[in-house]
């Protein structure tokens, strides 16, 4: 898609430290107990975000080796941090799924050579916490939500991002039955129609919608009091205490990073750097993302090249295409444990996880 950029100028003022990463991994103690980190292993961290689930792995057995890809520059520091400070244990490399296999065969990590593959999709919480990035509906921020950069004003990153539209020109660029049919299908989103007439409204009158406070606003505007009661009750997965235009953020920075399609990439990458009987453990926080992992799990085949592009399209919201296979195909995966959800305990101490669901496949025998 060629959109063109505008964004509004904002100070950070932040410092963009990589000493102590705020992060509270979700189901740690599941992903470690069904990942059996044992000396000698090796694993892959695809979302290494700021790094918690690898520490964890780190910390039940040192002597095993994790390299953690994450496509956010902010990440990769963290990541380079690390493994400085454990004698090289982790290996940092900067990419998406979708360029998994290329850039791990370069660092010395081979198809069939893993032990582990760990997937916590979506957007990490240092992205929905930082106030110049745009994810987080709370935050005043410029409508960015790309992931491939940390800081939409570094000279470095932008150079990276330039070929990737941010939020804001999704939503002053498209047209409103384009920009209805991402709320409805990212979002799930119930009242699409109705907020992307009034994005098109709102920049034919008063022009581009350049922040998140201007988004978050023009939602709010648009949805009634009673139709909003009536969502949270359970319409769409929302949580009574979630902002009103939540599902319109979750549907751009989706659309915006091309999340699903890479989740579709990443699974098949996972399936191809795994052993025989290796296992990936995947994370999701909403239904669209659960249901392809599920999916995923229940495929069959001789062998997983093309899994993505099978995968992608058995899950076309136009086509709903699917696969007919010989009932003697073998399974691609074997589900062992899933979906886990987080326990009490956990949803107090980390109100984010109340979405987690953790679903664990083990790649089955001569695949």
């Amino acid at each position: 898609m060629a959109v063109g950029k505008s964004l509004a100028r904002f100070s950070t003022g932040v410092l963009e430290s990589v000493a102590d990463p705020p992060h509270v991994p979700v189901l740690v103690n599941e992903v470690i107990e069904y990942l059996r980190p044992r000396r000698g292993q090796r694993f892959v961290d695809l979302t290494f975000g700021a790094g918690g689930h690898t520490r964890a792995l780190l910390s039940a057995c040192p002597e095993i080796t994790v390299y953690c890809l994450d496509r956010d520059p902010q990440a990769v520091r963290y990541a380079q941090e690390l493994s400085a400070s454990t004698s090289r244990r982790v290996v940092a490399v900067q990419g998406r799924f979708s360029q998994a296999l290329g850039l791990l065969s370069k660092m010395g990590c081979p198809l069939g050579s893993v032990d582990g593959v760990l997937m916590d999709i979506g957007a990490s919480s240092m992205q929905m916490d930082s106030p110049t990035r745009g994810f987080g509906v709370g935050r005043a921020a410029p409508l960015d939500m790309r992931m491939t950069t940390s800081n939409p004003f570094r000279r470095e990153e932008a150079k990276v991002s330039a070929e990737d539209p941010s939020a804001a020109d999704v939503l002053n660029k498209l047209s409103a039955s384009h920009l209805a049919r991402i709320f409805k299908v990212y979002g799930e989103e119930r009242f699409a129609r109705r907020i992307a007439n009034a994005v098109v409204e709102y920049r034919g009158t008063l022009g581009p919608l350049r922040t998140t406070t201007q988004l978050a606003n023009l939602v709010v505007s648009v949805v009634s009091p009673l139709e909003c009661r009536q969502r949270t009750r359970g319409a769409g997965g929302g949580h009574p205490s979630s902002h009103l235009a939540t599902q319109v953020f979750q549907a751009l920075r989706i659309f915006v990073n091309d999340e699903l399609n890479e989740l579709c990439t990443g699974l098949e990458a996972a399936h191809r750097l795994l052993r025989p009987a290796g296992r990936v453990a995947v994370i999701s926080f909403h239904s669209l993302e659960d249901r392809l992992v599920k999916r995923a799990f229940a495929m069959k085949g001789c062998h997983a090249h093309g899994l993505a592009q099978r995968l992608a399209d058995s899950s076309s919201v136009e086509s709903h295409h699917r696969y007919s296979w010989n009932e003697q195909t073998p399974n691609l995966w074997l589900q062992i444990a899933g979906p886990i959800q987080p326990t009490s305990a956990e949803l107090l101490e980390n109100r984010r996880s109340r979405s987690a669901k953790l679903r664990v496949g083990e790649k089955t025998l001569g695949q």
